[in-house]
């Protein structure tokens, strides 16, 4: 539901600060779950709406601790949605090259779109 607020947000260009705390307490419930393989998520939208409200140390912490996450559990997708992540939010093309590495190595196809788009974007800057 985050996730999903965070989008309607970014396109309708109105980020609420009381999503933060909303996200804060979405990743704690994901970490008193002890679901690892959700916690990744959870941590790339709030690395999201860090980035959006001017907070990149935040974002950066964020997908640290989501990579670290993810490559202890040998989650490649999450490790592919992370890469993917970097590069759009610090506009970074090695963390675009491992992107599509992974993605390619995994068939994870649904993010052809996403990794076009940060490809375009970079190449734009």
């Amino acid at each position: 539901l985050a996730r999903c607020a965070l989008y309607q947000a970014l396109l309708q260009g109105d980020l609420p600060h009381t999503a933060q705390a909303d996200l804060d307490r979405a990743v704690d419930g994901l970490r008193a779950a002890a679901r690892d393989d959700y916690i990744p998520r959870g941590l790339l939208t709030r690395a999201w709406l860090r980035y959006s409200l001017n907070d990149p140390d935040g974002a950066e912490a964020d997908l640290i601790e989501a990579q670290h996450i993810a490559e202890r559990g040998n989650m490649r997708l999450h490790l592919a949605d992370i890469h993917l992540t970097r590069a759009r939010l610090f506009r970074d093309a090695d963390e675009l090259v491992k992107a599509w590495k992974l993605i390619e190595k995994c068939e994870y196809h649904r993010r052809l779109p996403e990794l076009e788009d940060a490809e375009e974007s970079l190449a734009a800057h």
